[in-house]
């Protein structure tokens, strides 16, 4: 009798474990991928922040314009619209560069070498093109990405604030 009540209780035992491990694999997929769209979308944002003036450029070039009315013995152009960056756009891009900057010996030997890799997946470099610039095959590179972003992920969920920064900027901002 004892045996069929222990074989029931190991398989109901052995369920929950399963779903508990499904619940964690789950999370930790759901955060690396959060955190890779947040890079991507950090990227795309980059291209629609204003760039710095050249040195030694005179502030008065930025007044004067030239607008040509309808009427004019030239043609009439339409002033090109500016797509600019909103500031839930910005703020999501800070928080990507500050995760860039927390990849450091602790997750890596080559740091420098890793954020490249990851900012230029942001980019949407191909695995292959990433690879050629870098000398490395398409394979050792995207172990490599994959890897240092998981290290990266557990090391922001360590610092829970960071983590929870995260988790704000995604979904609340």
């Amino acid at each position: 009798m004892a045996g069929p009540n222990l074989n029931r209780m190991s398989t109901v035992i052995r369920m929950e474990l399963m779903s508990n491990i499904e619940k964690i694999l789950e999370e930790e997929i759901i955060s690396l991928n959060n955190l890779v769209f947040l890079f991507s979308e950090a990227a795309r944002t980059e291209r629609f922040l204003s760039r710095p003036k050249p040195p030694n450029t005179p502030a008065m070039y930025d007044l004067l314009a030239t607008l040509y009315e309808p009427g004019d013995w030239s043609y009439y152009e339409k002033a090109l619209m500016k797509i600019r960056a909103t500031p839930k756009q910005i703020t999501r891009w800070e928080f990507s560069i500050d995760a860039l900057l927390a990849i450091e010996e602790d997750i890596s030997k080559d740091p420098l070498l890793d954020r490249q890799i990851i900012w230029m997946r942001a980019n949407r470099f191909k695995w292959t093109q990433v690879g050629k610039h870098f000398g490395f095959s398409r394979y050792s590179i995207k172990n490599r990405y994959m890897k240092v972003l998981t290290a990266l992920t557990n090391k922001l969920k360590k610092n829970n604030k960071k983590y929870c920064k995260l988790n704000r900027i995604l979904y609340l901002i």
